[in-house]
């Protein structure tokens, strides 16, 4: 215990009266703000602005919807969608139409989700197509692409609704001890003292621009998204994949004039690891968990300001804060208005002269409890004795703290078992409970480590009810971690487990958590046998995963995150391999590729020891009708892999490579060769049918000639899709005259689309066309010097298949077929085509061309966030197709 201050007068510093309309909720003041700022950029997504204006008359809109659904004032609506401006929108709409929401992120497990919808008997669940009777619940859904459709039947004025600040804003399920989360009451008047609190201190005006990176799970969000509508600022919103990855998220703040950014000190330690070291002109808020002093040292001589904050989501948010200016002196600093924080002993009894006790805050952030658990809210919400108001309650947090001299609060852990991991709150007894249900664990306790700075662990000791070989306790590990991650979100797994005959206890028989013992990180968790490094490059990157991870020895078919890989570590190595190779793949690429084989076949397909099929199993399973993509140019099929996991679980995807990857097999230049080669292999898997086929680019005009193949084999083709290919009829057969001619003026007309497209986007187009070009002069100087042994770089794997490829274009004359083509054409263009609708489609698919526009460019149409909206529409089609 410290020796006592002696503070003159500790109750000025609870002294934190301001005035506030307490009466008005939310909707108010958001409305307020968009007429003054209509004609503003409210919301920035992805190449997407909305404008204050747009917002709240859209808000307006989908509230009235959800009134006509019979939506009442005191109902509770589920939402359940990615993170986009719809999801801001929604949120408002809830509000507006006097309903509560509960935040759920569609990425969280099934059971979960459905726990809180039924524990809230949620209405309505407002979800997308992606998501359509994903979840089971008693409420009735409201998709959101339907309700759009229905905007041009409602006005944009505000809804007629009644509602107070004393109305129920969100309900907030948090970790539970018992093994179920429990949801907390936000009411509005909460909600808008806290916003108007952080208004004036930590500050927010019309001018900032704010990063938002929190999922609306997480209480904090709450500050990203209303804090700026209140004040006229501008939203950039980041999608799940950009906000996990700390070099976009600093590329962003530094190139879009970002002044103001909260996260957690694990999203600030990602974002200082992609190579921030210049001041920006940027106020940071930090919390959600302890503010460790190496980063503070760090952030205050990168920023313009540093906040820490803290807060229990019992208490709306953020309770105190803390203008940071150095390492020396890190506290969670001062109650925000109308808050009141006390340090007690057992008794209750106020401890102002600087002893530790437990933090307990009351004020107006103080929530209505938790929904449906009276005894859990009698517990916790106790009645306040300082106030002297009959009913005031205030919030028993947990946490440790004692008073500075200064009134300063400092915050020294947790008194129970409940951890911060990553921001996150845990109840370590809601894992163990999991962990218990598992038929072979007798006894579990979790706990969090910092073995290493700055990378905190969860980390479950067991004892098993039999004792079994090494390589059965890899099988149970990894069985472990999938049992939990179908019940809980990924961030409650354990990232490492501890087998023990008994578990370490006190004197007093109380497990001795002090006891437990660092786990080996050098046990991996492999299921098969340990493999080498076949290639230089696997060389490299097993070099670079073992460095990082703290690991001696790791096989190229061991799994990132089976390792205990998380995003930090992730974001480390991708930034390795960029300055080692050059090449920048993106944060997704690794947890789509998640061996040291895989990424280095991203890094470097020219892989002489691995053989190669042309049909890949990207996604085998599933009970519907499979498709198969065939590859663009030479490149292989794990382009489509992002786009085959956002399609339906049920969905079968394989894709078609290219002959003479493996740089082995004589790539073919004929298309009817090539179609047949492709065919040869689907049918041997697959050979009755229904077929359906899609291509990217040149392989679209494959995908047409084996349709057409198989066709006149009798076979049944259901759907023909492709994706942004240019369907033009070779002129090998033209007099030489007009194919001079036509060739000619199709230059000129490259030439002047060049001009225009520069005009409109001169980076982004310099860029595309100059790396076009280089490409070009690389490949023709190979032609002229015939120099095959030095050939380089990314592409140049490809350069003979690209030969043959074209040749196959070259000469192939495309016949019309008695079939339906669907077209997906990339939304932005970045070359010429003489028929921009159809693509050149329609003169050779006589029973029609159905275009679906999909987001992005030729090249970007399966990255994310692009890949989710294009998989959305694409099993659509498919659907439909199979039941024609």
């Amino acid at each position: 215990m410290s020796a006592p201050v002696h503070l003159e007068n500790t109750n000025s510093y609870n002294d934190t009266v301001a005035e506030y309309p307490r009466e008005k909720a939310l909707p108010h003041f958001v409305n307020e703000c968009a007429k003054k700022y209509a004609n503003k950029v409210a919301i920035k997504f992805h190449g997407r602005n909305l404008t204050y204006k747009e917002v709240y008359e859209s808000s307006n809109k989908l509230a009235k919807i959800l009134i006509d659904n019979g939506i009442k004032s005191g109902d509770i609506i589920g939402l359940a969608l990615d993170r986009s401006p719809e999801m801001i929108i929604s949120l408002l709409a809830i509000l507006k139409s006097g309903a509560a929401y509960i935040p759920l992120d569609p990425e969280y497990p099934k059971d979960r989700v459905e726990f809180m919808l039924d524990d809230s008997s949620a209405k309505i669940l407002i979800t997308s197509k992606k998501y359509h009777n994903h979840f089971a619940s008693t409420a009735s859904e409201i998709l959101i692409e339907d309700a759009l459709e229905k905007f041009g039947s409602y006005t944009g004025d505000e809804p007629r609704v009644e509602i107070t600040g004393d109305d129920l804003a969100y309900v907030l399920y948090t970790s539970g001890s018992t093994g179920k989360p429990k949801g907390v009451q936000i009411r509005h008047f909460n909600l808008v003292n806290f916003l108007l609190s952080m208004q004036k201190e930590p500050a927010m005006t019309a001018s900032d621009k704010i990063l938002t990176v929190t999922t609306i799970s997480f209480d904090i969000a709450g500050l990203e998204l209303y804090l700026p509508l209140i004040c006229g600022a501008e939203i950039t919103l980041t999608n799940s994949d950009t906000a996990k990855d700390g070099r976009i998220l600093f590329d962003m703040v530094k190139n879009d004039g970002i002044t103001f950014m909260q996260a957690t000190p694990y999203t600030w330690r990602m974002m200082l690891e992609a190579g921030w070291e210049k001041l920006l002109p940027l106020k940071i808020l930090c919390g959600g968990e302890a503010l460790p002093k190496d980063l503070v040292g760090k952030l205050t001589v990168r920023t313009s300001q540093l906040w820490n904050m803290y807060g229990p989501t019992e208490t709306t948010i953020w309770s105190t804060i803390k203008l940071i200016e150095s390492d020396n002196d890190i506290t969670i600093g001062k109650p925000i208005d109308n808050t009141q924080v006390y340090i007690v002993d057992e008794n209750l009894n106020n401890l102002t002269d600087g002893s530790i006790g437990e933090i307990i805050i009351g004020g107006d952030g103080v929530a209505a409890g938790y929904l449906n658990r009276p005894e859990l809210t009698a517990e916790r919400f106790i009645d306040n004795p300082f106030s002297g108001k009959p009913g005031d309650k205030m919030y028993r947090t947990g946490d440790l703290g004692r008073y500075k001299e200064d009134g300063d609060i400092v915050c020294l852990g947790r008194m129970d078992h409940q951890v911060k991991v990553r921001g996150y709150r845990i109840e370590l007894e809601e894992i163990e409970h999991a962990l218990v249900k598992e038929d072979d664990i007798k006894q579990a306790v979790v706990i969090a480590r910092e073995d290493i700075p700055g990378d905190p662990r969860l980390v479950g000791y067991l004892v098993l009810e039999e004792e079994g070989s090494d390589t059965d306790l890899k099988k149970k590990i990894h069985n472990w971690q999938q049992a939990l991650l179908a019940v809980l979100p990924e961030y409650m797994v354990p990232d490492d487990f501890v087998v023990m005959t008994a578990i370490p206890i006190t004197p007093n028989g109380k497990i001795d958590r002090k006891a437990l013992p660092k786990p080996d990180y050098n046990t991996i968790a492999r299921l098969g046998e340990y493999v080498a490094p076949r290639t230089e490059i696997e060389n490299q990157v097993a070099e670079i995963w073992q460095e990082l991870m703290g690991l001696e020895k790791i096989s190229i078919y061991d799994n990132f995150f089976e390792l205990g890989g998380r995003s930090l570590v992730a974001v480390q190595i991708m930034a390795r391999i960029e300055k080692l190779t050059g090449k920048r793949l993106p944060l997704a690429t690794l947890f789509e590729h998640s061996t040291i084989e895989k990424l280095s076949l991203m890094l470097n397909i020219d892989s002489k020891s691995i053989t190669w099929d042309s049909l890949v199993h990207i996604k085998p399973n599933g009970t519907k009708m499979p498709l198969y993509i065939v590859h663009g140019a030479g490149l292989n099929v794990l382009l489509f892999n992002a786009l085959a996991m956002n399609m339906d679980d049920d969905q079968p995807v394989f894709g078609l490579q290219a002959r003479g990857l493996n740089g082995i097999d004589e790539p073919l230049d004929v298309m009817e060769e090539i179609a047949a080669n492709y065919i040869a292999e689907i049918v041997a898997q697959n050979p009755t049918g229904p077929y359906a086929l899609a291509g990217y680019s040149l392989g679209g005009t494959i995908a047409y000639e084996m349709a057409h193949q198989l066709l006149a084999a009798g076979k049944e083709v259901k759907m023909l899709a492709v994706f942004d290919t240019y369907a033009k009829q070779t002129d090998i057969f033209d007099p030489p005259v007009k194919r001079t001619f036509n060739r000619v003026r199709l230059g000129f007309m490259k030439l002047f689309n060049s001009f225009a497209l520069m005009a409109e986007d001169p980076k982004g187009i310099f860029k595309y066309k100059s790396e076009l070009i280089r490409r070009r002069i690389i490949r023709a100087w190979w032609k002229i010097t015939g120099n095959t042994e030095n050939q380089k770089g990314f592409f140049a794997y490809d350069n003979e298949i690209d030969e043959a490829s074209a040749k196959a274009k070259r000469n192939y004359f495309q016949k019309p077929l008695e079939i339906t083509v669907d077209l997906f054409r990339a939304k932005k263009r970045t070359f010429y085509m003489d028929d921009y609708e159809f693509m050149g489609w329609k003169k050779f698919a006589l029973k029609g061309v159905n275009i679906h526009d999909i987001p992005g460019e030729h090249n970007t149409i399966f990255a994310p966030p692009n890949d989710k909206e294009f998989a959305v529409v694409l099993q659509k089609c498919l659907d439909r197709a199979s039941k024609e």
